[in-house]
């Protein structure tokens, strides 16, 4: 089989299957978590949020936004910290302290 048959087979199958993967996550919220900031993250979010501060005005929502648009300062946090671990967020409005636990996180708001 010519160099330009397997070029064409193979063009053809990646391009239905380009075709193919659009039509299946159009439409969808998928990303790709590999990193260990986003991973953190995305844990945090998934547990029940305690908010630990006096400000009040927050809504659930507005924070958990807050947080996802955050990053994880690891140089700062004690990941491995039993029985919890504490991770410190920082965003452009606002820095959080997270002790985040098997069934909930509490926030506290630096």
């Amino acid at each position: 089989m010519s160099f330009l048959k397997r070029l064409y087979y193979y063009s053809t199958g990646f391009i239905i299957g380009i075709i193919f993967l659009f039509f299946i996550f159009n439409g969808k919220r998928t990303s790709c978590n590999y990193g260990p900031s986003a991973r953190v993250i995305d844990n945090i979010i998934s547990k029940d949020l305690i908010l630990k501060s006096n400000v009040e005005s927050i809504d659930s929502t507005v924070l958990i936004d807050l947080i996802s648009e955050g990053k994880v300062i690891f140089n700062k946090s004690e990941p491995n910290q039993k029985p919890c671990g504490v991770y410190y967020i920082e965003t452009d409005s606002l820095n959080f302290i997270i002790t985040n636990c098997e069934a909930a996180a509490t926030v506290e708001i630096k």
